[in-house]
């Protein structure tokens, strides 16, 4: 009967070797525990029956009594939190020390006649002693499972602290013999599937939590979609409520491009050609010129914008030099947009020119980085390229270069 409930135990924890249950390793080591008294159990059979030396009895004994007292031990640390486990085997070595003197003729637990009869010792109380106290450690450790309102965990640990006891006392009492195993057998199963279950629940519960997650995520999402429209909608009809005012008229236009541009490439990795990214950037930089005036300069030098780049390339590049460079320097400076066709793809360059120190602040530095960041990304993504910082003597600028490079005019035969 052991065997076959062990067997049984085995063969769901190997099919759900995946699934990971807290405690594993201390219900491996009480099956193991379990398979050895249970050939113990066999031994002294195969002894009686075939009369072999007396002294395989004592070693079979010797086992058996310390394996017992092991086997509620690892049944402690499975459900309860033990801090001090060095502690508690204390009294288990008691066990052990009277259990191997046996060995060697002390009859103070056991010890066997020469017809193979069984006879306590002068304190065999003792180790049936040590159980108790083990059991007892079990029923407290329930008990407070109970007073922590955790009903269920602490009815199991009840029912293996009582099966456990009376089996031991019934045991020593010589009313039943050789039932230890199998309740220990059953009480391992018993307390698996209550860990499976437990399992269970949580990974329904992280699947519920996932699926919450998931539709606020959705909604923040759809919210984020509608955002831009009414901001689009509403900068519209501020706009032709200023038609009469040609600046201010053009400064909304401007501010919806570059808006516009934002909202639809943030989180994207679809390509758009040099030439629209070349126009957000002027939106951009025509708001940037209305705080700076005369402290902001831009020069372009563009030999061709008909290719396809990752949105939001060069950009954040242009943002940074702006805030970074331009605002840093009390007399501002010029921004220069250069792109040269090499022979090896495409390099775009951009540099802010100016004199007198920069007066970064530590945050600026941090999101200066980010944003550097941010562009390596997009263009590692897709292996269309990379950025460089390539220093100068009065500073740095950043260069893009792109290879395998796609052209509006030949998108679908290739690349150039």
């Amino acid at each position: 009967m052991t065997l076959l409930l062990i067997t049984g135990l085995i063969v769901v924890l190997i099919s759900n070797k995946r699934v990971k249950i807290e405690g594993m390793k201390y219900m491996w080591a009480i099956i193991i525990i379990v398979f050895v008294l249970s050939i113990c159990e066999y031994t002294e059979y195969l002894c009686d029956k075939y009369h072999k030396p007396v002294w395989i009895l004592y070693v079979k004994s010797a086992i058996t009594y310390n394996l017992y007292p092991l086997l509620l031990i690892l049944e402690l640390y499975l459900v309860a939190p033990v801090k001090r486990k060095i502690l508690l085997l204390l009294p288990y070595l008691v066990t052990v020390a009277l259990v191997i003197s046996d060995l060697f003729g002390t009859r103070f637990v056991y010890s066997y006649g020469a017809d193979h009869s069984f006879k306590g010792g002068t304190i065999s109380f003792v180790p049936a002693l040590i159980l108790c106290f083990y059991i007892i450690q079990l029923m407290h450790y329930s008990l407070y499972l109970i007073v922590q309102h955790e009903y269920t965990k602490g009815m199991i640990v009840i029912f293996m602290s009582f099966t456990s006891l009376i089996t031991i006392l019934l045991e020593y009492w010589d009313i039943i013999t050789k039932h230890t195993t199998e309740v220990a057998a059953l009480e391992i199963l018993i307390y698996y599937f209550y860990l499976a279950a437990i399992q269970h629940s949580r990974v329904q519960q992280e699947l519920h939590e996932s699926q919450l997650e998931l539709e606020r995520q959705t909604n923040e999402l759809l919210m984020a979609q509608i955002q831009p429209h009414f901001i689009n909608n509403s900068l519209m009809a501020i706009q032709a409520r200023c038609i009469d005012y040609p600046e201010v008229y053009d400064s909304i236009r401007n501010f919806s491009i570059y808006l516009r541009s934002n909202f639809d490439n943030i989180g994207n990795t679809h390509h758009i050609t040099f030439e629209q990214e070349l126009k957000n950037i002027k939106a951009y930089l025509t708001l940037e010129k209305m705080n700076f005036g005369d402290r902001l300069t831009v020069e372009y030098d563009i030999e061709s914008d008909d290719f396809f780049l990752p949105a939001l390339t060069i950009e954040p590049l242009v943002e940074n030099a702006v805030r970074h460079g331009i605002a840093a320097r009390e007399n501002g400076g010029v921004l220069q947009i250069i792109q040269r066709d090499d022979e090896d793809g495409i390099t775009i360059d951009v540099r802010d020119i100016g004199s007198g120190r920069l007066n970064l602040t530590e945050r600026q530095e941090k999101r200066k980085g980010i944003g550097m960041a941010n562009v390596r990304a997009r263009l590692a993504a897709g292996g269309k390229g990379r950025l460089e910082l390539i220093q100068e003597e009065n500073g740095c600028f950043a260069r893009v270069t792109l290879n395998n490079v796609v052209y509006a005019t030949d998108e679908e035969e290739g690349t150039r």
